[in-house]
Parts: structure tokens; sequence; C-alpha cells
């Protein structure tokens, strides 16, 4: 992303964030460099409780079978190198990336998903953050201050649309800013 964590940290909890959560959310990430290949994991604080988080190992214990079954499921062959080009690339990113949307989806994700929803939030407007399809984004996008209270009622009567982890947040913001949720829902 080309930024420290450290900054960007900032930049999400000071810069970007509504004031009535600013102090109350909070982002962590770390890399283990003594585990296997650097992993490590990430987490979204709230009120000093951790409320969504992700790692390499979740991911994969839970999704890594999903995968294998879909592949056999479709028929998709392995990955092979034929000495110009992989073979098979396009089916089987198909496949992982159908996985990873329905991981993200469950609440369940890997660092590099959080730090890509990070920079696709970044670097499109916010309204269209909120209207992305990965949940993550919209995670951040729903707590930023440009996102104002006429939009927040637009978007209370979306809230149960939303995956089960992600409603925490979206209720979150409403509160924060006393927004009504049936108030809301009723005058959108």
């Amino acid at each position: 992303m080309g930024q420290s964590w450290s900054g960007l940290r900032k930049e999400l909890e000071e810069d970007l964030i509504c004031d009535c959560l600013k102090g109350r959310v909070r982002y962590f990430l770390t890399h283990y460099h003594k585990a296997p290949d650097d992993h490590g994991r990430v987490a979204v604080r709230v009120d000093g409780r951790e409320v969504l988080h992700g790692n390499p190992y979740s991911f994969y214990i839970k999704y890594s079978g999903l995968e294998r079954e879909l592949k056999t499921a479709f028929g998709v062959p392995p990955r092979e190198w034929d000495g110009k080009q992989m073979l098979h690339e396009d089916e089987n990113r198909a496949v992982e990336a159908a996985v990873e949307d329905i991981a993200i989806g469950e609440g369940v994700f890997e660092i590099y998903h959080f730090t890509e929803a990070i920079r696709e939030y970044k670097n499109q407007p916010v309204q269209k953050s909120l209207a992305s399809e990965n949940p993550l984004v919209r995670m951040f996008a729903v707590m930023d201050r440009r996102v104002g209270k006429r939009t927040l009622k637009r978007l209370a009567s979306q809230v149960k649309d939303q995956p089960e982890w992600l409603q925490f947040f979206y209720k979150l913001r409403l509160e924060a800013e006393n927004i009504d949720k049936e108030t809301a829902y009723e005058k959108a």
C-alpha cells in the first residue's frame, strides 16, 4: 500500500472515521516473524473489545476444503506449467475468488483481504465504497466521516441485507449518530 501500518492506522482511526466513533474503533495488524510465511493477524476493536478478526489459519482451515470440493465438483483441473504458461489458471482463480467471497461474507478473512479492502476504500469515492461488493470495504465506508445523516438514514433500510458481522458496524454507526433504524427506514 506504500504507507506504514502505523500511518495507515492513524489515518483510518483519526482522519477518515466519523467524529462519533473516534477513539472507539481501533484497528490492529501484526505479523509473527517466526511464524511460517511471516503470517499474522488483523482485528477491529470497538470499545476495547475485538469484534472482528482475520488470520490465514482461520481462513485456510475452514475454506480450503470447500475450495477443493468446488474444484472437484466443477471439474477444475489443477494448475500445470507447460513450459510457457500456467494452464487452467482462470478456472482455478474463479473458484478461489468465489470461496473468498463466501468467506468474507461470513466474516473470515486474511490480512491481505483486509489491506486490499483498505486500498479499495481509500482509492475511490466513499459512495462507491458504500456500494462495493466487498463487505470489508463497506465496513470502512459506513464509519467514514464523509457519510452524512441523510445517507445513513437511507442505509438503515439495508442493515438486514448485510452479512451478520457487518450489521454490527452499520448499527454501531446508526446508534452513534442517534439514528433510529425503524424511523429512518420509514422515511427512506
